[in-house]
C-alpha cells in the first residue's frame, strides 16, 4: 500500500478510531497507541479491505479487547501470585506467621529496591503497599496506565526471579547448618 494512502487513510480516519478506543479503554494514550498500531499492521500489508473503514474499526475494537484480557490476565495473575506467597510463607511457618510474613516483605523489598529502578519500585510500592488504583497512580505520577501496567510487570518479574534463586540457594543453607 502507498504510503499517500495510507496518510489519506489517517486523516479519514483517525478520530473516529481513538474515539472508539477511548470509550473501551479509557484512557488516551492507549487509544492513540492502539490506533498506531492498526496503522502501522496496515502499512506492512499490500492489500487493501474492500470496506476499509469497517476493517479500520473493527481492527480498533479487536485490539482494544485483547489488551483489556490482557490485563485482566495479568491483573489475576499478581493476584493468585501474591496469594500463592502468602500462602507459602504460611506453610512455611505458621508459628512465627506474623514475623516470617514480615521478614519475608522485607526481605522481597531490599531485592526490590536493589533490582528496581526509582518509579518501577514506586510504583510497586503505590500498588500493593498502599493500595492504589492503576489509575490513581498515573495521575499521580504523571504517566499513562499502560506505563503503570509495564512498570509493575517488570517488579513482578524480579520478585519472581527473586523467589526463584531464594528456592534454589535454600537447600544450600540448610545443608550447612
Amino acid at each position: 500500500m502507498k504510503k499517500k494512502e495510507i496518510e489519506i487513510l489517517f486523516r479519514q480516519h483517525y478520530a473516529q478510531m481513538t474515539r472508539q478506543a477511548r470509550m473501551l479503554l479509557y484512557d488516551d494514550e492507549e487509544a492513540r497507541d492502539v490506533v498506531s498500531e492498526v496503522f502501522a499492521t496496515l502499512i506492512k500489508t499490500d492489500i487493501l479491505p474492500k470496506n476499509i473503514e469497517s476493517y479500520l474499526m473493527a481492527s480498533v475494537r479487536n485490539r482494544c479487547l485483547n489488551l483489556l484480557e490482557h490485563k485482566d490476565v495479568r491483573a489475576k495473575f499478581e493476584h493468585a501470585y501474591t496469594l500463592d506467597l502468602r500462602q507459602e510463607i504460611q506453610e512455611n511457618d505458621e508459628d512465627f506467621l506474623s514475623n516470617s510474613v514480615e521478614q519475608q516483605l522485607q526481605q522481597i523489598m531490599a531485592f526490590a529496591k536493589r533490582q528496581l529502578t526509582g518509579q518501577t519500585l514506586m510504583v510497586f510500592h503505590m500498588r500493593h503497599i498502599d493500595g492504589m488504583k492503576y489509575q490513581e497512580i498515573a495521575d499521580q505520577l504523571g504517566i499513562s496506565r499502560v506505563m503503570v501496567y509495564k512498570h509493575l510487570a517488570k517488579a513482578m518479574n524480579t520478585i519472581k526471579e527473586y523467589n526463584n534463586q531464594k528456592k534454589y540457594l535454600e537447600p544450600l543453607d540448610k545443608g550447612r547448618l
